[in-house]
């Protein structure tokens, strides 16, 4: 073997070396960031911050559908206004 088929062969080995740790590396961390997560996901921490989340969702839905009637309202008396406004507008020319 010449000098440079050894060189070959050694950055082959170490290529492969380097290959292999980095998937027992990227194994392993995938490996803990399941069990973080499936820690997390079980512990009673996060069924607390699941359940204030979900309640601060139905108050969000409560308050736009209060939101909701209130426009309506609005938007009730508004026209009544404009046709009173209408009104005295007839009035007005009508007297002129």
């Amino acid at each position: 073997m010449s000098g440079s088929e050894v060189v070959l062969l050694w950055i082959a080995v170490l290529g492969s070396v380097l290959i292999a740790l980095g998937m027992i590396i990227g194994a392993r961390v995938l490996g803990q960031t399941r069990e973080a997560k499936a820690a997390v996901t079980s512990s009673d921490t996060y069924r607390r911050l699941a359940e204030q989340y979900r309640q601060l969702a139905e108050m969000a839905i409560t308050a736009q559908e209060h939101t909701d009637l209130k426009l309506t309202d609005i938007t009730t008396r508004l026209e009544h206004v404009r046709d009173q406004v209408d009104s005295v507008q007839r009035i007005l020319k009508d007297v002129e």
